[in-house]
């Protein structure tokens, strides 16, 4: 009998990843949640951050910035609203990205509130693309 979980991470345009895996940490809203086989029914918030699914000696790596998990009979669905797999990052670019964001300036709360969600999201890709 196989102790593997369904897993699916879906955005908005495409799906990122289908296929069986033995172990899953994703970044909930409020913190990491881990998923074995036969865990319990569970929706919850994504935040902004990784996700490590493990097969056997392989791990893969991704990237979440918001949207819901869902665990239900051993089938776990990530629907992010925007998601990039480690093989999609680039470091170098990110890391360019993120001087360039840091170089801001800015002016009001709403103006704070978007840079430093955009500084969380590369953040993210830069500890996934450096993995």
């Amino acid at each position: 009998m196989s102790m593997k979980l369904q897993c699916t991470i879906l955005t908005p345009d495409r799906i990122l990843y289908e296929g069986d895996v033995h172990f899953a940490v994703v970044q909930a809203y409020d913190g990491e949640a881990g998923f074995l086989y036969n865990h319990a029914p569970l929706v919850s918030e994504l935040g902004i951050g990784e996700v490590r699914l493990r097969t056997g000696e392989l791990t893969e790596f991704f990237t979440v910035e918001g949207g819901f998990v869902e665990i239900n009979d051993n089938k776990l669905v990530i629907l992010a609203e925007d998601a990039y797999a480690k093989a999609d990052l680039v470091k170098d670019e990110i890391e360019k990205e993120l001087a360039a964001v840091r170089a801001k300036e800015p002016k009001g709360y709403e103006e704070r509130l978007v840079v430093s969600i955009e500084l969380t999201k590369l953040k993210a890709r830069l500890k996934v693309a450096s993995r």
